[in-house]
């Protein structure tokens, strides 16, 4: 079944193609997108499930504005999240408190400076003294859980989750349930685009998906429809890089991957 929109996309990408660098010596690439075509629309909250997380972070990034096609074009008229749990913007050099009020002077409110502050420092759950050190201090289990904080504090019509915010459906530590209501609050009501590893955290969030297979969509629909599909049409044995993330803040025309990733111990 076709669904009319009466109201133009927040998000429209129109044949992108995205390749990442897999060789920086040999300067080899990896097409990760190829003339792919999607709109997202208000109200919308669609789970992206993919066998390979490169694809899948790739299209994220794409449709957040944080990453340049190599061909194609990108339209996005909505107030959109960066991938939440993202370095983004911030210095490593500065204290955590430093980074939190600089983006919140961005994307916050004057008036809600000292509760937003409290609220990131609440959230993240820092080892005491650690709001007023740089985030270069901080292990990676403390940057990721800084990370996320933040990203959860501001108001955006999109909300762009990725797969490394290493939250999973199974997890029943303290933190993990504040940073998850957290996360649903804020996107209570709001658009979603999302990718994860754990489909039945995907289902929490998402009633929509869409299936990446070779860099194109394969098949879209209601999410237990594509869950299904999936299951049925795609090796259930997961890429190599399925725990790699493509780093946004490297050259837009290719990417490197990233294998720092995340993992459930921190929460």
């Amino acid at each position: 079944m076709t669904v009319k929109h009466l109201h133009q996309p927040l998000i429209s990408l129109r044949n992108i193609t995205r390749d990442v660098k897999i060789d920086s010596k040999q300067g080899n690439v990896k097409r990760l997108l190829k003339c792919l075509n999607w709109e997202l629309y208000k109200g919308q909250r669609v789970g992206v499930l993919a066998k390979s997380m490169q694809e899948a972070h790739a299209f994220l990034d794409c449709a957040a504005g944080v990453s340049k096609p190599q061909k194609g074009h990108v339209s996005i008229q909505a107030n959109v999240s960066w991938p939440l749990g993202s370095k983004g913007g911030l210095f490593s050099s500065l204290s955590g408190r430093q980074n939190a009020r600089l983006l919140q002077g961005i994307y916050g409110h004057g008036s809600q400076l000292q509760s937003d502050l409290n609220l990131i420092e609440r959230l993240a759950d820092l080892r005491e003294g650690y709001f007023e050190k740089p985030l270069k201090s901080y292990d990676k289990e403390m940057r990721a859980r800084f990370y996320l904080a933040v990203s959860l504090i501001f108001d955006f019509d999109v909300y762009v989750i990725p797969q490394h915010i290493a939250l999973k459906s199974n997890n029943t530590s303290e933190k993990f349930i504040r940073l998850q209501k957290a996360l649903k609050d804020r996107t209570f009501g709001k658009s979603v685009l999302m990718t994860n590893s754990d489909f039945r955290f995907v289902e929490q969030f998402c009633d929509e998906g869409l299936v990446l297979d070779q860099g194109s969509i394969a098949y879209s629909g209601s999410f237990s429809e594509c869950r299904a599909w999936y299951e049925t049409n795609i090796s259930k044995t997961p890429e190599e890089d399925v725990n790699l993330e493509l780093d946004s803040e490297e050259d837009v025309s290719t990417t490197e991957l990233n294998s720092d990733n995340l993992d459930d111990e921190m929460w």
